[in-house]
């Protein structure tokens, strides 16, 4: 009955014994060496496979202008827009070429909002500076600690239209949400 290998040293013994003696035994160090760069490759990409490349997440459809310029999207959290609005039905419309945005949320059975303006390229919402959301440069009126602030910036990672369901998706780093378009006149 053959004897089982249980550790890499038996499997060793057990390879110069097949190889012949010690001169099987340089040329199977360097197999040895060579397996295990393969093994470390082949566990690499294994990796990758299972758990994706960092900044991939599977979103390759980034918003282009078109995809946003008078259109809303109705998100059931605006977790990623501000973690006080967690929860919170909101509603994100983009206009002029889908570099202006205004961001709405009804909290306490009143409307609030924050515009300003949108990076395309860079999925950057950046809040104007005035407490009063209609100012030329934009602004919010949510009061502290119940939404975007002026001069917030809200970095999104991803911003990926989906032109079969018209929805957006976006992610902030912790949460992904998306949200379901419609026209806007």
């Amino acid at each position: 009955m053959p004897r089982e290998i249980n550790t890499a040293a038996d499997a060793s013994r057990a390879a110069l014994y097949l190889c012949g003696g010690l001169e099987g035994g340089k040329s199977l160090q360097r197999m040895s060496r060579i397996m295990l760069s393969l093994m470390a490759v082949v566990a690499t990409v294994g990796s990758l496979v299972l758990l994706g490349c960092p900044s991939d997440n599977n979103h390759d459809n980034p918003a282009t202008a078109s995809d946003l310029n008078n259109r809303s999207f109705t998100f059931s959290s605006g977790k990623a827009f501000n973690s006080a609005l967690t929860n919170v039905s909101t509603v994100v419309s983009f206009s002029n070429n889908a570099t202006n945005f205004a961001l709405q949320a009804t909290g306490q059975n009143v409307v609030r909002t924050a515009t300003g303006i949108y990076g395309l390229d860079s999925c950057l919402f950046t809040v104007g500076n005035s407490t009063n959301p209609t100012a030329p440069t934009g602004g919010s009126n949510f009061p502290a600690g119940t939404g975007p602030q002026p001069n917030e910036t809200i970095d999104l990672s991803i911003c990926d239209f989906d032109s079969t369901n018209n929805s957006l998706t976006v992610f902030d780093g912790t949460a992904t949400i998306t949200g379901v378009s419609r026209a806007v006149n």
